[in-house]
């Protein structure tokens, strides 16, 4: 007999996934198809509705991949701060705006100072580094005039479920990153919404990830398998991942090694007394996709100034990995006891590197002792980063690692000297996982995050560069 299936979806900056696992948590298919964005001058835009297209036509790809088995559950997970736009009747209107698109600069900083800027850092638990939603909605109403009958907004995820027959809600990890929520509240922030130009009687409802949202229209063209399954939606990508790769416990944090670097750890609500508190160390807070647990999120460049250092040296990196990592780990085993030497314009890679003027007061010194000194410094931050978190929801366990980086070798080995217990998921599609895993949830496989199945994995022990396979079944599997 055939097991009993559930769907995930992971609409990302770079490409738009789909994926199959059992509840017993195994991935079976995916299938992959490029985000369609339009470029523009300050970053992207997008259609909604020619996402739903992509999505669709990915889903029904993957599908045709697992001939038996019911479908349970659909889950969908998608990057933050991008928000679909509709009118009075629920239809959208304008195009969606990328994440990192920066149009709406000039309103941001209106925005920071007409709400004032602590207010809006402690109400939203947002740095007001990135711009948020609610200054790029404003932008859209006052330039394009497809935008002005706009009432409300909702994330990318909750817009794609909806068209799949979900009901209108708005997920809370995604509507943390608008810049339009009272966290601690778990409401619609009014100032916010009127500021933008938003009605707050048409903002869909507020929801957790793994909350029912519906069922799946049976009449979807390629898509009359997942009739009747239950819908929800996941919540913001990195949330979504952590779960995906076993990080439910507030002991873990998740290091996400990829163009950026993100290190996720989920707190009990009542942890924080004040929303910004971490903010000078770098973190922000929102709702996390776990039930009653607040999200503390800190964002780092990492492969975004790594790629650059390898161009400048020449060399190329393939899935992480690159020509010298070899006799870079070399050097940091025979300095393993000294401190490292790191210069002042690369003390921190939260901030581009000066390439030009680094190289010139280290000219001359071998190729992998540079990069020894690049990955040593981006370990510095990390763990910088991570003490932070400890300061703000107390001691880490374990810290779970995935993402491209994390294969290095190099980085594998400077990590495992300062960081807790570390492990590498055997996972494939973290966000197809977890949205999956979701879903199930929301249809009644599980009853609590908790009781979703652990993946495999392996770990790197404190001080080794090796690492052992291991089995979630071990006695070695991590609590």
């Amino acid at each position: 007999m055939a097991s009993a299936l559930l769907l995930g979806v992971d609409i990302g900056t770079t490409l738009t996934k789909v994926g199959l696992i059992d509840v017993g948590g195994r991935e079976i298919s995916h299938a992959v198809t490029p985000t369609p964005w339009n470029r523009e001058t300050t970053g992207a835009t997008i259609d909604p509705e020619t996402l739903f297209r992509a999505v669709v036509s990915c889903a029904t790809a993957a599908l045709a991949h697992v001939p038996e088995g019911s479908v349970l559950g659909v889950g969908v997970t998608s990057m933050a701060e991008t928000a679909v736009l509709v009118d009075a009747h629920g239809a959208p209107v304008g195009p969606a705006v990328a994440w990192y698109d920066t149009r709406a600069r000039d309103e941001f900083a209106r925005m920071k100072s007409e709400l004032l800027d602590t207010r809006v850092a402690r109400t939203t638990g947002l740095n007001t580094s990135q711009i948020p939603t609610g200054p790029t909605v404003r932008w859209l109403r006052d330039h394009l005039s497809a935008s002005r009958d706009a009432r409300a907004c909702t994330s990318v995820s909750d817009w794609i479920v909806h068209r799949l027959g979900g009901e209108w809600a708005c997920e809370l990890s995604l509507a943390s990153r608008t810049g339009l929520l009272d966290v601690r509240a778990g409401e619609w922030w009014p100032d916010a919404l009127e500021w933008c130009g938003l009605d707050f009687d048409y903002m869909p409802p507020l929801r957790h990830a793994g909350s029912s949202y519906g069922r799946v229209r049976e009449d979807l063209e390629g898509l009359e398998r997942l009739g009747g399954a239950t819908l929800t939606t996941a919540g913001h990508d990195h949330l979504c991942g952590s779960v995906g790769v076993g990080v439910n416990r507030s002991s873990q944090v998740m290091d996400s090694c990829g163009t950026a670097e993100a290190l996720v750890r989920a707190v009990p609500t009542g942890t924080l007394d004040d929303l910004g508190e971490g903010h000078h160390l770098g973190v922000e807070v929102g709702w996390h996709v776990i039930p009653d647990h607040y999200a503390l999120l800190g964002g780092l460049s990492l492969g975004l100034n790594l790629i650059p250092v390898l161009e400048t040296l020449g060399v190329e990196s393939r899935d992480g990995r690159t020509p010298l990592d070899a006799p870079a780990l070399v050097l940091a085993t025979e300095h393993e006891d000294e401190a490292a030497v790191l210069h002042e314009s690369v003390r921190s890679l939260r901030d581009q590197i000066n390439l030009d003027r680094w190289f010139t007061e280290h000219h001359g010194e071998p190729p992998e002792e540079l990069w020894w000194r690049v990955m040593q410094t981006a370990v510095t931050s990390s763990h910088d980063l991570l003490d932070g978190l400890e300061k703000l929801g107390g001691p880490v366990t374990q810290v779970v690692a995935s993402g491209g980086w994390s294969k290095n070798p190099l980085l594998r080995y400077l990590k495992s000297r300062v960081f807790p217990p570390l492990t590498y998921p055997l996972v494939e599609e973290a966000g197809i996982r977890g949205s999956a895993l979701l879903s199930g949830l929301a249809g009644g496989a599980f009853s609590h995050v908790e009781d979703f199945p652990d993946p495999p994995f392996e770990i790197v022990e404190p001080h080794r560069a090796s690492h052992s396979p291991t089995d979630p079944s071990s006695p070695r599997k991590p609590i």
